[in-house]
């Protein structure tokens, strides 16, 4: 009986310390961004990309999620998964000019009528055509994630009109094609960094701000003297979702294909919760007193026609052709 129960405990023992080796030995992929613990994309990277890159993996990977930019700034992030300092990144689309401008052709204005049609552009093969841009630059695409429509709030009155803009103060992504756009639109843009939203629209340094709902109440910017939101959905902006290609490069066969596959379903769930999303967020920035103006459609139309020189602009920076072949696949996608 007493050699049983010793055998059983060292058995037990064994298994214990098996496990023990297992996880030590298991390597971990570091995400980082900017969005925060409760956004859709932050989300779905910890509740499906980690558990199934654990599944698909045996266990040889582990995930960990860094929100909050907890890891830096949005342009440091991507240079860290670039450099392989960390594994993988999701920040906008706006935060990757400097390894694939090409891709700024997708931030022209007022270009896309629904996510739909902006993720059938994006799934064929004009999103393609950026992928091997990406490993040029050392990073690979994992996933077009949603963000949004993008719409203007501020501190100073209603915005239902171009005019409405001119003078004010706005923080943008430091985009050429945000800023052309809002440049066009009489406002005086300034590039600021997500992590330093918050502290410059409370101190002045800024009248107004753009982003989806989902940021907008996420970063409470409401609090941060934000009385006026209106739904210009003036651009519709991609969470890309990427990883370092030389960690890719250095993994066997088999699971850089689970990794591929794990970002594959990271994104369309990534997806559907943004879109469950985007009206308990609307309905939570209004519950703060914030006075709200929905454009009609012809107000929307003066906004599209206002901004139409700056497809010009993309035109002359980037190339006729790749913004002929980008509008041309967008009406194919209608």
């Amino acid at each position: 009986m007493f050699r049983l129960k010793t055998m059983i405990g060292l058995f037990a023992g064994a298994l214990m310390l098996t496990a023990g080796i297992s996880q030590a030995s298991a390597t971990e992929l570091r995400i980082a961004s900017g969005f925060g613990d409760n956004h859709s994309a932050t989300r779905a990277l910890r509740e499906v990309f980690a558990r199934k890159v654990e599944e698909l993996t045996d266990g040889r990977y582990t995930v960990s999620v860094f929100p909050n930019s907890e890891l830096g700034q949005a342009t440091e992030m991507v240079n860290q998964a670039q450099s392989g300092i960390n594994f993988g990144v999701y920040v906008s689309s706006a935060f990757y000019n400097s390894q694939v401008p090409e891709l700024g052709v997708t931030n022209l204005p007022f270009v896309f009528p629904d996510r739909e049609t902006a993720f059938k552009v994006f799934d064929g093969p004009f999103g393609d055509k950026f992928k091997p841009l990406f490993e040029k630059s050392g990073l690979v695409v994992l996933g077009y994630m949603e963000l949004g429509f993008r719409n203007v709030t501020n501190s100073v009155r209603k915005i239902a009109e171009p005019a409405d803009l001119k003078g004010l103060k706005i923080r943008l992504q430091n985009n050429p094609v945000h800023i052309a756009t809002f440049r066009q639109l009489g406002a005086n843009p300034v590039s600021i960094d997500g992590s330093e939203m918050f502290a410059a629209l409370s101190q002045g340094v800024v009248d107004a701000q753009e982003n989806p709902y989902s940021v907008i109440n996420a970063f409470r910017l409401y609090d941060a003297g934000q009385k006026y939101m209106s739904d210009t959905g003036h651009f519709f902006d991609v969470i890309v979702f990427a990883g370092s290609k030389s960690m890719l490069d250095a993994m066997s066969a088999e699971d850089r294909q689970a990794i591929l596959n794990a970002g594959r379903l990271a994104t369309e769930a990534q997806r559907k919760f943004a879109k469950e999303d985007e009206a308990a967020d609307l309905k939570s920035i209004l519950s703060h007193g914030v006075t709200f103006t929905r454009l009609t459609p012809e107000e929307r139309e003066d906004f599209r026609k206002a901004t139409l020189p700056v497809y010009d602009l993309v035109r002359e920076r980037l190339g006729a052709g790749l913004v002929d072949e980008f509008l041309a696949d967008v009406d194919a996608a209608k």
